[in-house]
C-alpha cells in the first residue's frame, strides 16, 4: 500500500519536474543547478499537496480539486520567489499563473496516456487468461 503511493508520487514529480523544466527551457530562462534544485524540491512538494487533496479533501473528479491545485501551485511559486530570491517581477508573478495552468494541462494529457498504456495492458493480460480458461 505505502509503495504504490510511493511510486505514484514519484511518477507525477518526475512528470511534473520535466515538464516544468522543458517549459523553462523553451521559454530560454537560465538553469542553474541551484534553479533545477528548487524545481525538484518544488514538484516533490506539489505532488504531494496533490495526492493529499485527492485523498482528504476534494474527490479527484471535481473541477473545484483542479482549481485548489493550480490556486496552491501558484501561491508555492510565490512564497518560493522570495524565500529562493527568484527576483519575479509582479508581470511576471501573473504571467505565472497561465505557465501553471499549461502545465498542468500538459502533465494531465501526460498522466492520460500512461493511464491508456496501463490499461491495455491490463486488457491484453486479461484476454489472455480468459482464452487459457476457455482452453
Amino acid at each position: 500500500m505505502t509503495f504504490e503511493y510511493f511510486k505514484k508520487i514519484l511518477k507525477l514529480t518526475s512528470i511534473v519536474f520535466t515538464v516544468i523544466v522543458l517549459f523553462q527551457l523553451i521559454s530560454g530562462q537560465n538553469l542553474n543547478n541551484q534553479i533545477l534544485h528548487d524545481l525538484l524540491g518544488l514538484s516533490l512538494i506539489l505532488t504531494l499537496i496533490k495526492v493529499l487533496i485527492n485523498k482528504y479533501i476534494i474527490p479527484r473528479d471535481s473541477i473545484f480539486n483542479s482549481l485548489l491545485f493550480i490556486l496552491i501551485a501558484w501561491a508555492m511559486v510565490i512564497g518560493s520567489n522570495y524565500v529562493f530570491s527568484w527576483n519575479m517581477s509582479i508581470n511576471t508573478i501573473f504571467l505565472t499563473s497561465i505557465q501553471i495552468v499549461v502545465i498542468y494541462i500538459l502533465v494531465r494529457i501526460i498522466n492520460y496516456q500512461h493511464d491508456k498504456l496501463e490499461v491495455k495492458k491490463m486488457n491484453e493480460i486479461l484476454d489472455r487468461n480468459r482464452k487459457n480458461q476457455q482452453q
